[in-house]
C-alpha cells in the first residue's frame, strides 16, 4: 500500500471566517487512502466540532495561561514548547498553515526543517495586523505559497514570493438547503410587504466588510419598499455602536441587524431577493458563491476578488466605494429582474464547488510534495 501523505493543517481560532470555512471543505474531503492529517487551531472555535473524526484536533496556546506568561518571563516560551512537542508527536511531511497570522508557525517550521505550504487569503488591509518581520517571513520561507485568489497572488508575488500557485476558494454546495417554508417566515418577521425587494450582506460588522457604509448606502436608495439585511456577528467596538445608532435613525430604507446564524444561515440568503457584497477589501469571497448558487443577484464593490466571481447576467461590480452607483445597481437589478440568469449563476456556483476543488487541490499539493 502506498504510504500516505502526513499533513498538519494550522489555523487561528476555527470560527467561521471565509478562510477557516474554506480549510474546513478540504479537511472534510481529503482522501483518507491518501492522506494523513492532524488539524492545529489557536483557540477552542466552533468549527472544531465539525472536523472529521479521524482527523487529531490539538488546541494551541493562543490567550496564555497565568503559569504560562510566568513561564515565558522565565525564558520558556509556551509556543516554542507547543510546536516541538507537536514535531515529536506529528511527524509530518509538511505544515499547512491556513491564514498569514501565523508567522511564529512558519518560522518554527524552518527551524525544524519541516518544509511549509502558507495558504493565503487575506489583502492589504489584514497585513496590516501582521508584523513586518512575520510577513516577510512567511513569503520567504514557505516552500510554496497559495493564494486564494488572483489578486491575492499578485500581492505575494509583488511581495517576493517566487512559489506561488493559485487555488480559488471554494464551497461545499451540498450544505446549502435552505427551508422554503423558513425564508418565508423570515420576511414576515422582517415585515416585507408584497413587491418589498430585500438584500442581504453577511459577514463580520468590520470596517474591511463595509458595515459602517450600511446606513449611507440606505440614504442612497431612499426607498421605504427596499430592506437591507446584515447576517454577521457584531463586534463590541465603537464604529460598530455609531453604525448601529445610525441605521436605526434611517428614515426610508429599512435596515435589519439580525447578528449571527449558523442552524438557518442559508435560509436567511433564500429570504432575500438579491446579495450586497459592502466590503472594502474582498479576497474573493465564499458567500457570493453560496448567493449565486440560490439563485440572487450580485451586487459588489470592485474590492479584489468580487470581479473575478461576477460575470455578465448574474450581478454588478461597481468601482469600489461609489455608493451611489452602488446603489444604482441594485435598482437595476430589482427592476430589470428578467435579465438576471438564475441558471447561469448556478453554473458560476458550480465551478467553484468541492469537487472541481479538491481536484486542483490535489494537484497542487501532489506536485508539491512530488518535488520535496
Amino acid at each position: 500500500m502506498k504510504k500516505r501523505t502526513r499533513i498538519l493543517f494550522f489555523t487561528p481560532y476555527a470560527t467561521r471566517t471565509g478562510s477557516e470555512m474554506m480549510l474546513l471543505y478540504i479537511l472534510r474531503h481529503l482522501d483518507p487512502e491518501k492522506y494523513e492529517a492532524g488539524l492545529v487551531s489557536f483557540a477552542d472555535g466552533e468549527l472544531l466540532t465539525e472536523v472529521p473524526a479521524n482527523i487529531p484536533v490539538f488546541i494551541g496556546p493562543g490567550r496564555y495561561t497565568l503559569a504560562q506568561r510566568v513561564s515565558f518571563h522565565l525564558g520558556f516560551h509556551p509556543m516554542d514548547r507547543f510546536l516541538e512537542k507537536l514535531v515529536r508527536e506529528f511527524k509530518a511531511d509538511f505544515w499547512y498553515v491556513n491564514t498569514v497570522m501565523l508567522g511564529e508557525v512558519v518560522q518554527a517550521a524552518r527551524k525544524h526543517s519541516i518544509p511549509v505550504v502558507s495558504h493565503i487569503h487575506e489583502l492589504s488591509h489584514m497585513l496590516a495586523f501582521v508584523g513586518r518581520q512575520d510577513y516577510h517571513g512567511i513569503v520567504q520561507d514557505s516552500d510554496l505559497l497559495i493564494g486564494c485568489s488572483e489578486v491575492v497572488c499578485r500581492n505575494l508575488r509583488a511581495s517576493g514570493g517566487t512559489s506561488v500557485k493559485k487555488l480559488l476558494s471554494f464551497i461545499d454546495l451540498k450544505e446549502i438547503d435552505p427551508s422554503p417554508g423558513r425564508a418565508e417566515a423570515l420576511r414576515l418577521e422582517w415585515g416585507v410587504q408584497p413587491g418589498d425587494f430585500v438584500w442581504i450582506m453577511s459577514g463580520t460588522t468590520s470596517e474591511r466588510k463595509g458595515f459602517d457604509l450600511l446606513p449611507d448606502l440606505a440614504a442612497a436608495i431612499d426607498d421605504p419598499t427596499v430592506h437591507l439585511v446584515w447576517v454577521g456577528k457584531s463586534s463590541p467596538d465603537g464604529m460598530v455602536y455609531l453604525t448601529e445608532k445610525r441605521c436605526q435613525q434611517s428614515k426610508t430604507t429599512k435596515i435589519h441587524l439580525v447578528g449571527a446564524k449558523k442552524e438557518d444561515y442559508f435560509d436567511h440568503l433564500a429570504a432575500a431577493d438579491g446579495f450586497m457584497l459592502t466590503s472594502r477589501q474582498e479576497p474573493l469571497g465564499l458567500v457570493m458563491m453560496e448567493a449565486a448558487w440560490l439563485g440572487k443577484p450580485i451586487v459588489a464593490f470592485d474590492s479584489g476578488g468580487p470581479a473575478e466571481f461576477v460575470v455578465e447576467g448574474i450581478g454588478t461590480v461597481v468601482p469600489n466605494l461609489d455608493i451611489g452607483a452602488f446603489a444604482q445597481a441594485m435598482q437595476h437589478w430589482r427592476q430589470h429582474r428578467a435579465l438576471f440568469d438564475p441558471a447561469r449563476a448556478r453554473e458560476r456556483a458550480a465551478e467553484f464547488g468541492s469537487e472541481l476543488g479538491m481536484a486542483e487541490w490535489e494537484r497542487i499539493i501532489g506536485t508539491f510534495h512530488e518535488h520535496l
